[in-house]
């Protein structure tokens, strides 16, 4: 959560005395859970927008809605929070890994390998607010007949050659958990286009929400069947509303710090991972790419005894594979998850380093920050 002041506070402290914590409160009343998913379902550029608990259970809600059955697969990549291959499970199909490319998102051509008679969707996951490479993932998904889900979880507000980040797949994950770009401490949300997807979700999100005036009446596609519990109150979705309205300014100052950053790195001839869109990339973190697993480690090592935070990205506990794949072979025994085959990933994201983008430091201060890195790295 990168900005909140007195804003948040006001609309809380009105709720609270207010009393009306429950989003269901009727069908012409138009609480602030209605109102995010309204002005979110716009921002992003799609019709249709529901706000859940989490992103966990938003990429559930988007994967059941699927039908999915025992037998199917899911295909993800090597490089994402566990939460998308526990969701997969969690729909009753079976995840199934690949590897990553040179931009540390999920690698098209290892897709293509990867699609069976079983393959039913691919998750691209546009990781610390990088892009995936969403043409190429749409033409796979069209050839094959697959539903492509973007698992935006942390990239909201991203875009790529001109759409925003979610409105390219069927379906798109968001989470609004304490450390994204906006944040109502825990939350998430399901944007698409595709009625039948979004009715489903509804279904899913809250078991009971067709027998009550609020959603009674939302169901044109399908009959309502037996859902879950992801439903959010209205305290989410009050935070969220004045959270929204100052996302694309927390991006504006993200990139223009970003900006600044690799400009000074590339005249200091440091490499970092390219993206797939840079005017669309979310500019929350930068790359820093080595030679070597050996550069990156010496590298880090200098790092750190200058107090310059540079995070390792397989030092975080759950965002490789191999940190979750025990618990996959339990669930899917048959699914053949060993280390060995991802051991391009793991090379690629052993010789890099992450350094998130301080937002909090003016103009002037990034770039004296950018400076004393380069220093430090061409010592």
């Amino acid at each position: 959560m990168y900005i909140t002041d007195e804003n948040d506070i006001e609309i809380l402290r009105d709720l609270i005395l207010s009393k009306k914590y429950f989003r269901n409160r009727g069908k012409n009343i138009t609480g602030f859970c209605n109102q995010f998913e309204s002005s979110f379902a716009e921002k992003i550029g799609v019709k249709h927008s529901l706000m859940v608990t989490s992103g966990t259970n938003a990429l559930i809600c988007a994967l059941s809605s699927l039908d999915l059955s025992e037998g199917d697969e899911v295909i993800i990549p090597s490089f994402t929070f566990f939460a998308t291959a526990a969701a997969v499970i969690h729909s009753k199909a079976t995840p199934v890994i690949v590897n990553i490319d040179y931009s540390l998102m999920i690698d098209p051509i290892e897709v293509e390998k990867a699609v069976t008679k079983k393959t039913k969707a691919i998750i691209a996951v546009h990781m610390d607010g990088h892009p995936c490479d969403m043409n190429a993932l749409k033409k796979i998904a069209a050839v094959h007949n697959l539903v492509l889900i973007e698992d935006v979880a942390q990239a909201c507000g991203g875009s790529y050659q001109g759409a925003r980040l979610g409105s390219i797949g069927e379906l798109g994950c968001f989470s609004f958990n304490v450390d994204k770009i906006i944040s109502c401490g825990e939350g998430g949300a399901l944007v698409t286009n595709n009625r039948k997807y979004f009715e489903k979700s509804l279904c899913i999100q809250d078991a009971c929400c067709s027998f009550g005036p609020t959603f009674k009446e939302s169901f044109i596609e399908i009959q309502p069947f037996v859902g879950q519990s992801m439903r959010v109150s209205e305290i989410s979705g009050a935070l969220m509303s004045v959270q929204l309205t100052r996302l694309d300014f927390i991006l504006n100052g993200l990139r223009e710090r970003k900006e600044i950053f690799i400009d000074v790195l590339k005249r200091n001839r440091i490499d970092t991972v390219p993206s797939h869109d840079e005017t669309g990339d979310c500019a929350t973190s930068i790359y820093l790419s080595f030679p070597s697993v050996q550069d990156a480690k010496e590298n880090l090592l200098k790092l750190v005894k200058e107090q310059i935070v540079a995070i390792p990205i397989t030092i975080r506990p759950a965002h490789a594979c191999w940190q979750w794949m025990h618990l996959l072979e339990k669930e899917r025994p048959n699914g053949n998850y060993k280390k060995t085959s991802f051991l391009s990933s793991i090379d690629l994201l052993m010789s890099t380093l992450k350094i998130n983008i301080p937002y909090e430091m003016g103009l002037n201060e990034v770039e004296e920050y950018a400076k004393k890195i380069s220093q430090v790295i061409n010592r």
